[in-house]
């Protein structure tokens, strides 16, 4: 699957491009079928909705019993098809695990999980790097905190501090070496020896390098606090906030994205223009070269390979996971309520749902 949890890999997979061996095809069609079959013929004719249920309770029990799907993650089908069957609501679905919001988060943190698997955002930031040559140290300091921004946003701001850092801290340490580089050609081409030519400008640029080394680990660390406050996943004390009783029924994720987006987007342009007086504008250090990016980018395709369709699968799962979660309001309420106008769904199921998808795509 795109995000694997299969422990026999060596087995032979011959079913959807090499995803399920014949037994986890066989569970998955009976599975569907049993769920089919009982929504259209409808064998309980007392309580409707009770052939809804036994359809998703055999579904999972088809699933469980040929190990289509991990089992834990078989056991959120519930919680994503109930509300859509109009059985129950998420938020009284979730209660059996924990509770909407714990859901929520796990929705969104395998995603998450996804992301980094495939390593897109470190491929987006190289090539948007790429494509503007030589990086200046202004420019580069707002390409990550622009990264992390966003990111923070989709994910949560602690996992794309512990991402972005080490993919960071390699681009420094390059940029390192290269102005060492540059000032031992420089001595040679003087004819001065090599560890004496360089002299108090080499060991300016060196510092200038640490320098923006210190303010651009600052800046991923003050852009991904500020893309977190943008979103009820993107900070663990919004979980909290959100779990409360008395501001559960008020407080969604796109009603939070709403207030919180001005006041994010105005403390990360405050972070940056704080970075680049402090850390930026005496610099001497003229940037990161096109030739070094390259290298890292070569390492990459070392280590990943050319950007491949799981990337692309796993980003537009992404893209539709916060899509859904900001049109749920206005979109998807109104259509899924009881006959007394209640709303069955909630963020914890669109969550969960594209969480799910990515155990059925083939890699």
């Amino acid at each position: 699957a795109t995000m694997p949890m299969t422990f026999d890999v060596e087995a032979d997979r011959p079913c959807c491009c090499g995803l399920w061996k014949l037994q986890q095809m066989l569970g998955f069609i009976a599975g569907i079928l049993s769920l089919a079959a009982l929504v259209v013929i409808r064998p309980v004719q007392t309580y409707p909705q009770a052939n809804d249920m036994l359809g998703i309770t055999a579904l999972c029990a088809c699933f469980w019993v040929f190990e289509v799907i991990p089992v834990y993650m078989t056991a959120l089908f519930p919680v994503v098809l109930m509300p859509l069957f109009k059985i129950t609501s998420s938020e009284i679905a979730a209660q059996a695990y924990w509770n909407w919001i714990s859901l929520l988060v796990v929705g969104m943190f395998l995603v998450d999980i996804a992301l980094e698997e495939v390593h897109l955002p470190r491929r987006l930031a190289l090539k948007f790097l790429l494509k503007t040559g030589v990086v200046h140290p202004a420019a580069l300091l707002a390409c990550f905190m622009g990264m992390c921004w966003v990111l923070s946003m989709l994910l949560n701001s602690i996992a794309v501090t512990l991402v972005i850092t080490p993919f960071a801290i390699g681009l420094l340490n390059a940029a390192d070496e290269q102005v060492r580089d540059a000032e031992a050609a420089e001595a040679v081409e003087a004819g001065e020896p090599g560890e004496q030519g360089s002299g108090a400008g080499s060991r300016r640029n060196v510092k200038d390098v640490q320098k923006f080394s210190d303010g651009l680990l600052l800046g991923i660390a003050f852009s991904a606090t500020c893309g977190g406050m943008a979103t009820l996943t993107g900070a663990i004390p919004h979980y909290f906030l959100a779990g409360e009783s008395n501001l559960a029924a008020h407080v969604t994720w796109s009603k939070w994205f709403v207030f919180a987006l001005p006041v994010s987007l105005v403390s990360v342009m405050l972070a940056f223009a704080a970075l680049c007086t402090r850390y930026v504008k005496s610099l001497k250090f003229r940037g990161i070269s096109h030739e070094t990016l390259e290298a890292e980018y070569s390492d990459l395709l070392n280590e990943v390979g050319p950007f491949s369709r799981d990337e692309l699968l796993v980003g537009l799962i992404q893209l539709t996971q916060v899509v859904l979660l900001i049109i749920r309001p206005f979109a998807i309420s109104p259509f899924v309520q009881t006959e007394y106008g209640e709303n069955l769904v909630n963020d914890a199921t669109l969550a969960c749902a594209p969480a799910l998808l990515l155990f059925f795509l083939p890699s």
